[in-house]
């Protein structure tokens, strides 16, 4: 296990921008100085790109940073082969942001084995608008109407739920309106669940124990076997 924050150490951390009520919040929480940085939240749906943006940060970051800690699963392996060339590098042991939401990967495999045919909703993917109606209105600028109901059907056919996760960060009534809505024009079973900010919170400040985080060391890169 990685060692808690100490008063002279200089913690950055490099994450997607849908974590960002949850992860101001904790900050908040905390008083932690820890330097946050955002990357768009879409970035995911392009991994080359992902990988591009998220070295340059961290390079970006590394003359300051004693430690660097990353707000990314393994993200359709947008990670895979991404370096702290001068310092170590924490990485969660999520393949995906949804873990981060719930508390900890153990929670999120218990979701999934429930209900594996679920599209999840958080707070700052509703406020940017990339829920599935926002990514269908995103197409239907790109197409016609009719070409962006199909593809968003084609994306979306083997899901049965849409399920917005509470993390306890925004007000609920809004965001529940735009997540049915969602359910709604898709024809999916709506449901909501309890998040949790801890994963969050261990981001932060730690501390990093081995059964949530990936520890490289300076000049490691990181690779899809680590992560399994």
């Amino acid at each position: 296990m990685a060692e808690a924050n100490s008063g002279k150490e200089r913690r950055v951390v490099i994450a997607c921008r849908v974590m960002e009520p949850e992860l101001r919040q904790v900050q908040a929480e905390s008083g932690e100085a820890a330097e946050i940085l955002y990357l768009d939240q879409a970035l995911h749906r392009t991994p080359a790109k992902l990988l591009g943006q998220l070295q340059e940060r961290i390079d970006q970051a590394a003359p300051r940073a004693s430690r660097i800690v990353l707000g990314y699963g393994l993200c359709s392996n947008g990670v895979v082969g991404v370096t702290a060339r001068r310092q170590g590098l924490l990485i969660p042991r999520c393949h995906d942001c949804i873990a981060l939401f719930l508390g900890s990967p153990s929670r999120y495999q218990e979701v999934f084995r429930q209900k594996p045919g679920t599209y999840y909703l958080t707070p700052g993917w509703i406020a940017e608008k990339k829920d599935p109606l926002g990514i269908l209105a995103e197409n239907t600028a790109k197409f016609d109407r009719e070409t962006a109901e199909w593809v968003m059907e084609e994306e979306l056919k083997h899901y049965t739920h849409i399920s917005l996760i509470d993390t306890g960060v925004e007000e609920m009534a809004p965001l529940r309106e735009r997540a049915r809505e969602n359910a709604e024009i898709l024809k999916k079973q709506y449901e909501e669940i309890p998040g949790s900010l801890e994963y969050f919170r261990e981001i932060v400040s730690g501390p990093y124990s081995d059964d949530k985080f990936l520890c490289l060391a300076s000049g490691e890169a990181f690779t899809q076997e680590m992560f399994f």
